[in-house]
């Protein structure tokens, strides 16, 4: 029965199933016999230590401990909240404990002030007095620096944890935190008015929301600005310009919530042609480059386009591999000189030299699954 009881609670912590403990206050307690007053901690100067007396032990405070708790209002509005526990050791050298918490993502810390004094209607047992403080809200998620240490701010006798709260893969914070609820998208491009109509659903109704679009590279950069959606226009229909459908170009959205996490698409990732157009040729130095507007693995060669077919046969030592930017030197304009394009999805072939522009000629290759399907494309005369 024990071995049973063993497995089972490893699946429960395994795969997210624990709940996090309730609470419906935030506030702190301290041991029988004692009274415990907090208040905003905001100097600055106790960040600074001294010596300590010769008298005061370092193990003044021990014990430290936290936790994940959560506080619900109407039983659907609920947040997250640090549950710290700690020991202090009562010393006429120490007048407060200050406890702060550092998120490490965004830099932002929270402090609050503990005094402790004896309960004079209540004997205590000892100098022993035991805090506990849950009243720092937390994100889904968030990886936080928690502190505790004595006013005056005495070197050496601190106590410090690293934390990780709970994320939305846990099944009760991804049922109840408004930060986990990144809901579904939906969009319609209107090519006319270079515009994506965007739908948000399945949204938590009290929380406003952030809608970008950006150029997914290692992270996705911002593409003009970011819109904050009010709650009551998340029923509405949201444009967002755009000048090019590129493969790297996404849309996401996110709650108006520190931390929360972001429902990211990116629709158009196999619209890849839209790549081969920057070509750029300098005449007075004999340069043609190509510089993708995303990052693509990619083999560029330059090839001679033939007479009698559209067939580009490629030039000798012209091949080059690069994720972002290829550069050929000593280059003589020819109207029958292009560039060819290979990916994994096929080939395409541009020609910077022709009469017109870069568009009257085209040769692609498109694989669709074990079959290759030609497209051929000829304009000019």
């Amino acid at each position: 029965m024990i071995i049973k009881l063993q497995i089972f609670a490893m699946l429960w912590g395994t795969y997210g199933f624990q709940l996090i403990p309730r609470i419906e206050e935030c506030g702190l307690t301290c041991s029988k016999g004692f009274l415990c007053k907090t208040q905003i901690s905001s100097d600055i100067f106790n960040s600074f230590c001294q010596p300590a007396p010769v008298s005061l032990s370092h193990a003044v405070l021990r014990s430290m401990k936290l936790w994940t708790a959560m506080k619900c209002t109407d039983g659907h509005r609920c947040s997250l909240h640090l549950r710290i526990k700690g020991t202090l050791h009562l010393h006429e050298n120490v007048r407060r404990v200050e406890i702060c918490s550092l998120s490490v993502s965004t830099q932002k810390s929270q402090c609050v002030s503990v005094k402790v004094s004896r309960n004079t209607h209540v004997k205590p047992t000892g100098k022993k007095v035991k805090l506990q403080f849950n009243c720092f809200e937390v994100s889904a998620g968030q990886h936080v620096y928690v502190t505790m240490r004595t006013i005056p701010n005495y070197c050496g006798v601190q106590l410090n944890q690293e934390y990780y709260v709970e994320d939305c893969s846990n099944s009760d914070v991804g049922k109840h935190i408004p930060s986990c609820f990144a809901g579904k998208l939906a969009y319609e491009v209107d090519r006319a008015k270079h515009t994506i109509l965007l739908n948000i659903s399945n949204v938590a109704q009290s929380v406003d929301y952030y809608v970008r679009l950006c150029h997914k590279r290692f992270v996705c950069e911002d593409v003009g600005l970011v819109s904050l959606i009010h709650r009551n226009d998340l029923v509405k229909s949201i444009s967002l310009p755009f000048t090019q459908l590129l493969p790297c170009l996404c849309i996401e959205a996110w709650p108006a919530i520190p931390d929360a996490r972001r429902l990211q698409m990116c629709p158009f990732k196999n619209n890849t042609k839209a790549l081969w157009d920057d070509i750029i040729y300098n005449a007075v130095t004999q340069t043609l480059t190509w510089e993708a507007a995303c990052p693509i693995h990619v083999n560029v060669s330059l090839c001679r386009l033939m007479k009698t077919s559209d067939q580009c046969v490629d030039l000798m030592n012209s091949s080059k591999t690069a994720p972002e930017k290829v550069k050929y030197s000593r280059v003589d304009a020819h109207p029958r000189l292009c560039m060819k394009f290979t990916t994994k999805r096929g080939s395409w072939v541009k020609c910077p030299f022709t009469r017109g522009n870069a568009q009257e000629r085209r040769v692609s290759i498109l694989c669709i699954d074990e079959e290759t399907l030609m497209n051929r494309t000829f304009q000019g005369p």
